[in-house]
């Protein structure tokens, strides 16, 4: 039994070391390109302008925003509420 598990670790180590070949297929077809009107250059300047004096005007520092993001995230996987409310009180 532990000849078998000895053989099967060098087995995997030899293949770990084997450079990747990935499988021979043909590549994906590239879609047609249609050609498209770039958007002009004052438009989009103002976009960022505006956007940036949104976030801005929101105060929002690094850490606050961590904190955010790591409240969505443990909510996405379902964590305590005692938790979350912990946080979002650091937020205040």
């Amino acid at each position: 039994m532990q000849r078998d598990a000895i053989n099967r670790v060098r087995e995997m180590q030899r293949r770990a070391q084997m450079p990747h070949q990935p499988p021979h297929s043909s590549p994906p077809p590239i879609p047609p390109s249609s050609p498209s009107v770039p958007p002009d250059k004052g438009e989009s300047d103002n976009k960022k302008d505006s956007l940036l004096s949104l976030f801005n005007d929101i105060h929002i520092d690094e850490e606050k925003a961590l904190i955010g993001l790591l409240i969505y995230i443990l909510y996405k996987n379902g964590a305590d509420t005692k938790l979350l409310l912990a946080l979002g009180y650091l937020i205040l």
